[in-house]
């Protein structure tokens, strides 16, 4: 037994986790967390019971009111807008007009007035650029089916029609006036054809128009993997790849703090052929396995995600997520458990890579598909229509708004809301969290995702217990920080309570969590000699023990007596003793097992034993 515990103590110590040797990128988009907005649900400001841009800029304030020095607003910091162009859909993806928006949501004097409060707040605003395709209503089309000789190649047409099918067995080829056109999507959604120069310089135009016209900061690239098709080779084609390049070059020409995502809805190993073509891509696998951690509370595949992700989409080229407009909403993901979300919340706003929130999933707004259920009105207060509108809204507001909205957890300081604020406030001032180094760190408890977040010699130690059990003292393997043995007195940035953390050949012991508690546990080499005086000196003897255990503590600002709780290597609590200072104590051990254990002081300080 005691052979098989010290095997596993020396493998968590000896084992290095591999560290990418990252360079700090310093894009702006690398230091924001995004907000993702459906304008049509967000907030109705004219009494027409759809969302407008005027609505959005009436809410900047409780995205970022502009002041780092208030508590109060999320703390966002850029804004992707789902699509705002001229279309014929309640949602926008298939666009008439590249050069407009959409008139339900208000002028492009409007628009540009929001673009500019939200700069005066330091909040960046992308929006959808939906070009793989267009509406079938768009005049393109129109004159393309017309067989006009400009227009016709502007998408694909043949007169057979092929018999291949799409991604997901769909039909991709339709029939119209005797010949047949192309749709991966659907049939009113024809894909433009990126093989005629006509459309490629019509879709750069259309990009100048919003960079230097409008002041976006940034185009959302939807449907970003199908843009060329070789037979029936629909996606991730290297035509695909070339075009991405040039028009992200296109770009930053106009605006060299331009931002490109792409929508790449595929494996991460198909993902990383999108590094520098765009700046980054969303990381559906990770947020996979985010949603999956949560329902089996085993860290492993997640911690294999994370580390493929970082090693193979370069540093913060990638964005991550808990789910967006096209899926489920996380509460349903967690049977509307407020713990899970708030721990799910944790894990990716704590990560490496850019953060999208999706719209009030910051106050667990619930919503499976079909897709219009997943994009129902924002629910700002318990009034009628949910605070979103004073008249029947454009879709029905959600059963549950009168216990889920910003009025009621704005006022409730445990509330899933002012946790969101927490979390994104801290990752705003840290700097190791939004630029900083990832290295992943060795656990004793497999439901305990735990990492390292280092930068400019700052280094946070993550830990996120994503089982509702209690899990004490766990170890972690510390090596890489080369850090000598001792107790080390740190903060949790989250709660800001002292956490003693102890160091013992280079495994880290001492930090409890609670059922889905995360802690971010600032470590400090140079805490005080001072500081530490009143729990330093505890000597016991001998190590490895029998039967007896002596124990001895020295230190200034000592109680006369002080309580000792010994756990074992499971952290479970095993015996508990009252000592007294600077005077030999004698614990008689004979009852327990034989192995590891380790005595922890009121104070947090941690000894390793054996017991044999």
């Amino acid at each position: 037994m005691i052979k098989t515990l010290l095997k596993f103590i020396i493998t968590l110590c000896l084992i290095a986790p591999n560290l990418a040797m990252a360079q700090p990128a310093n894009n702006w988009w690398n230091q924001s967390v995004f907000y993702e907005i459906f304008v049509r649900s967000f907030f109705d400001s004219n009494a027409d019971g759809i969302g407008d841009f005027n609505g959005i800029t009436a809410k900047l304030n409780y995205l970022n009111d502009g002041d780092s020095a208030t508590k109060t607003d999320l703390g966002i910091k850029g804004i992707w807008l789902m699509p705002i162009n001229a279309s014929p859909s309640y949602h926008g993806y298939d666009v008439t007009n590249y050069k407009t928006v959409n008139p339900q949501y208000g002028s492009l004097a409007d628009f540009k007035n929001l673009i500019s409060e939200a700069h005066k707040r330091g909040i960046k605003v992308i929006i959808d650029f939906v070009i793989n395709h267009s509406s079938s209503q768009h005049p393109w089309f129109v004159k393309s089916a017309a067989n006009d000789p400009f227009y016709r190649n502007f998408y694909r047409w043949n007169s057979t029609k092929p018999t291949y099918k799409g991604p997901w067995g769909q039909d991709v080829w339709y029939t119209k006036n005797s010949s047949n056109y192309y749709a991966l999507f659907w049939s009113e959604m024809p894909d433009l054809n990126y093989n005629y120069q006509p459309v490629r310089d019509s879709i750069f135009d259309a990009a100048k128009f919003w960079i230097d016209s409008i002041k976006v900061d940034g185009f959302r690239l939807d449907a970003a993997m199908y843009l060329f098709e070789n037979g029936g080779n629909l996606m991730n084609q290297p035509e695909t790849f070339q075009f991405w390049a040039d028009f992200n070059t296109y770009c930053k020409s106009l605006n060299p703090n331009f931002m490109t995502v792409g929508e790449v809805w595929t494996a991460t190993s198909t993902v990383k052929n999108y590094n520098n073509k765009l700046d980054n891509c969303f990381e559906f696998d990770l947020a996979s396995n985010i949603l999956s951690v949560m329902k089996t509370n085993n860290t492993q595949a997640l911690r294999t995600g994370i580390k493929y992700a970082y090693d193979n989409l370069q540093f913060n080229k990638f964005s991550t997520f808990l789910t967006n407009h096209d899926q489920n909403r996380v509460f349903d993901e967690m049977n509307g458990d407020i713990n899970k979300l708030r721990t799910a919340a944790a894990i990716y706003l704590t990560l490496p890579g850019t953060p999208y929130v999706y719209y009030g999933e910051e106050i667990g707004m619930k919503g499976s598909k079909p897709d219009e259920k997943i994009r129902t009105p924002m629910q700002w207060s318990s009034s009628s229509a949910a605070g979103f509108s004073t008249v029947n809204p454009w879709y029905s507001v959600n059963s549950n708004y009168t216990s889920y909205n910003v009025q009621l957890m704005n006022n409730d300081t445990n509330s899933l809301l002012n946790y969101y604020k927490k979390l994104i406030q801290t990752r705003n001032t840290t700097e190791a969290l939004t630029v900083g180094t990832y290295q992943n760190i060795l656990c004793s408890d497999t439901a305990v995702l735990s990492f390292l977040r280092t930068y400019n010699n700052q280094n946070y130690l993550v830990l996120i217990n994503t089982s509702t059990r209690n899990t004490n003292n766990l170890l972690t393997s510390l090596n890489t920080l080369g850090w000598g043995n001792g107790s080390f007195k740190s903060k949790d940035i989250l709660s800001n309570k002292v956490e003693y953390l102890n160091i013992n050949d280079n495994v880290g012991s001492g930090i409890n969590l609670a059922s889905l508690e995360t802690k971010i546990i600032q470590l400090d080499r140079s805490t005080s000699a001072t500081e530490l005086a009143a729990i330093q000196n505890i000597d016991i003897y001998p190590n490895p023990a029998q039967n007896l255990l002596n124990i001895n503590i020295q230190g200034i600002n000592l109680d006369k007596t002080s309580q000792l709780k010994i756990y074992n290597l499971l952290g479970e609590l095993k015996m508990e003793e009252t000592v007294k200072a600077h005077q030999n104590n004698v614990l008689n051990i004979e009852l327990l097992n034989e192995g590891i254990y380790f005595i922890k002081t009121e104070s947090g300080q941690t000894i390793k034993f054996i017991k044999n």
